[in-house]
């Protein structure tokens, strides 16, 4: 059955692909004929009657159905904001930052409020692309008073539990001032199952366990938004966010011993905890038209963010003679992030445009860990190496960036920035070390013709360095220790890319992405030698490579015979390599996939106000190579939703959706080693399928 899903759903979605292809390289129309979409050097400006048919709620929906366009945060992941822009202008401003995702901007926005779209397909001096090869700029109508818009929705979860939500929010002007108010609020109960089964050398099946995981997860995050046009010349911007949770865990697991067809209790596992955590989150942002040709903006970020795991108890019993021994893990840690970034833009004539600037960031990260072993009379700590440790990263860039519009249908982007960092470990390791990089980049855009646009790039990238690799991790309930490693360094890229973008018709899109980097300290693991037994920890493994293939396609399917219908498919493959250090053969990266397939299907039924659709996603085999252990992944059949909506009532957007339709789960095999991987001896292999089962949920919303 799995096998057969997954040659049907790679099949699909290659003969779509290649379907599309073949269509787009037909002859047609150089633009569209119809009075929805108007296409003018670059820019297709897309009427709000175009989307009727999706029956849209907010400037969300209508932004999802732009062809050939996916909505970007951004790395919003990556300290500081030189890379947290993301791929959406409001009236021709970006109104993303690191504290309002873009999907909540536009969740905010009625369909009543929006004038029309613009899809930027190049880049263009009058635009900000940031690096984005498309941009989509949502122009309001003037006169937008008070809107809100709300969205209530209830899941039914594999244990039977309902998990309510609510996101709601409120816009009113004040003067020259518009205000708005959010709330997204709710709580969940996924209950997990584990089956697993380990066998010895020989391949006997020794142990067979089942687990059951009930987690509750419920949150409440308030927002706040002001923007303020000053005067002609000036505005600011003000974003509040706020995010307070609490996770509970309850997890029992039976392990029988096996022998030959007959099971016997072997020991019974329990363990039980809450994580507390708070969120708080502000960007402040200022612009300022000194001429007509000369702006600047400065931006102010603050984020600070606290949590508490445990303490939690591990616990081992016996079925017949009670309590054996238990692990107890508690941890707690803080994130800090402070971030000042200034900008002057500078637009000397229609075909430049000129940025400059600088930005300074200070972040931190504190990481504390306690082990502690209970044997049933006495609890005695266990050493565990940089289990307590402050990492701080004090970090400044400089850029420039330059758009040359060369004429008609070729421009050119470039663009500098010079990174300089400091990081400082403190505690249970201590050390200081510092960071210079030279990031270029530089993007060629060629239209042929208003159907076809070609785009070559090139760049150096630094990866961000992820401080929770400086701390040491465990896994008690998977049998998983990691090692904080203070010598990791950030893994540079040189990178080279070309696309091809074709449109056809009104709706339909398909481009063709190749790209090669060049890896220089891949990330992955490395094995350390402590007193208590060499432990696995993040490193860098050496220099590697990666070509990667991408095709998007955004197609109608009315020559099928479904009307209103629309079929977007995005399918990957990576070809990864590196030496491994330990074996000194080639291989893949760990954690990399080399196929990720993802459908999504719509169909809509105008005259009934009716629609329904279904998502698709899938990802091939993984691997993690790791000192001691192996691991091969598998999500199995992928993950289905379907779902069915209606507009029929007072207004209102009515969804019954099924998550998770497959409900096979994700299998993972762990090959554990006797000393290095390199040498080959297996001592026991673990098999597990873990599943969280089908959701159902049933959902509302509007505006008002």
């Amino acid at each position: 059955m799995r096998g057969i899903l997954k040659r049907s759903a790679a099949g699909i979605a290659m003969c779509a692909l290649t379907g599309a292809s073949a269509f787009a390289l037909q002859d047609g129309p150089a633009a569209s004929n119809s009075p929805l979409i108007r296409t003018q050097s670059g820019v297709a400006t897309y009427e709000p009657g175009f989307f009727t048919d999706y029956a849209p709620v907010t400037a969300l929906d209508m932004v999802s159905r732009v062809p050939g366009f996916g909505l970007s945060n951004g790395d919003t992941s990556r300290r500081g904001l030189g890379d947290s822009f993301g791929n959406l202008l409001i009236d021709g401003r970006r109104p993303s930052n690191k504290s309002l995702s873009l999907e909540t901007v536009l969740q905010r926005i009625p369909v009543a409020d929006v004038e029309r779209l613009e899809l930027i397909q190049e880049a263009l001096p009058q635009y900000d692309m940031r690096g984005h090869s498309r941009l989509v700029n949502v122009i309001l109508r003037e006169g937008a008073g008070q809107s809100g818009s709300w969205d209530a929705r209830i899941q039914l979860s594999d244990s039977g539990r309902l998990g309510p939500r609510i996101i709601a929010s409120y816009s009113t002007p004040v003067g020259p001032t518009e205000m708005t108010f959010g709330i997204d609020t709710g709580m969940s109960g996924n209950r997990i199952r584990l089956r697993d089964s380990l066998y010895d050398e020989t391949g006997t099946e020794v142990f067979r366990g089942r687990d059951n995981d009930q987690r509750h997860y419920q949150e409440i995050a308030p927002s706040w938004s002001m923007n303020w046009d000053i005067d002609d010349e000036s505005r600011l911007r003000l974003d509040a966010r706020a995010n307070v949770w609490t996770w509970h865990r309850v997890r029992y697991s039976d392990v029988d011993s096996v022998s030959g067809t007959s099971l016997t209790p072997h020991r019974i596992e329990h363990n039980e905890t809450e994580n507390h955590g708070s969120f708080y989150s502000g960007t402040l942002s200022y612009q300022r038209d000194l001429t007509d040709q000369v702006s600047t903006e400065t931006m102010f970020l603050v984020t600070r963010e606290r949590y508490e795991d445990g303490p939690e108890a591990y616990e081992e019993y016996d079925p017949a003679t009670g309590f054996i021994e238990a692990v107890i893990v508690d941890a707690e840690g803080q994130i800090e992030e402070t971030a000042f970034r200034q900008t002057l833009s500078w637009d000397p004539n229609e075909r430049h445009s000129l940025e400059f600037g600088g930005e300074y960031a200070l972040n931190a990260r504190e990481t504390d860990l306690a082990l502690n072993y209970n044997d049933g009379t006495t609890i005695t700590p266990i050493d565990l190496p940089v289990a307590s440790t402050r990492v701080e990263e004090a970090r400044s860039e400089i850029f420039a960036n330059h758009v040359w519009q060369i004429n008609d249908r070729v421009s050119l982007e470039s663009g500098l920035r010079y990174e300089f960092s400091e990081i400082t470990q403190t505690g249970d390791a201590q050390q200081t070390r510092s960071f210079t990089y030279p990031k270029p980049s530089v993007t060629l855009n060629y239209r042929s013709d208003d159907r076809n646009r070609f785009r070559l790039s090139g760049l150096r990238d630094v990866a961000q360095l992820e401080f929770g690799k400086f701390a040491s991790s465990v896994d008690p309930a998977d049998n998983n220790s990691t090692l904080g490693n203070p010598d990791y360094v950030p893994q540079r890229t040189w990178t080279i890319e070309g696309e091809w973008e074709r449109r056809f018709g009104d709706e339909g899109s398909f481009s063709l992405q190749i790209g090669y980097d060049w890896v220089e300290d891949l990330d992955g693991w490395v094995p350390i030698t402590t007193p208590n037994g060499v432990f696995d920890a993040p490193g860098n493994i050496g220099d590697g490579t990666n070509l990667r293939v991408t095709g998007n396609m955004t197609t109608p399917l009315d020559s099928l015979g479904l009307d209103n219908a629309v079929l977007d498919v995005f399918l990957e493959w990576y070809d990864t390599n590196v030496e491994d250090p330990l074996t000194g053969e080639d291989r893949h990266w760990s954690g990399y996939r080399e196929w990720e397939l993802r459908l999504d299907f719509r169909q809509t039924f105008p005259q009934s106000q009716m629609a329904w659709g279904w998502d698709y996603f899938w990802l091939s085999d993984g691997e993690t190579f790791r000192a001691q252990e192996y691991q091969q992944h598998d999500n199995t059949d992928g993950d289905l939703d379907i779902y069915v909506e209606t507009t029929r009532f007072f207004g209102v957007t009515l969804r019954a959706q099924v998550d998770g339709v497959f409900n096979n789960g994700d299998d993972r095999q762990r090959v554990f080693y006797d000393g290095s991987r390199a040498d080959g001896i297996i001592d026991a292999v673990e098999y597990r399928n873990i599943s969280m089962g089908r959701t159902f949920q049933i959902s509302a919303r509007s505006t008002f």
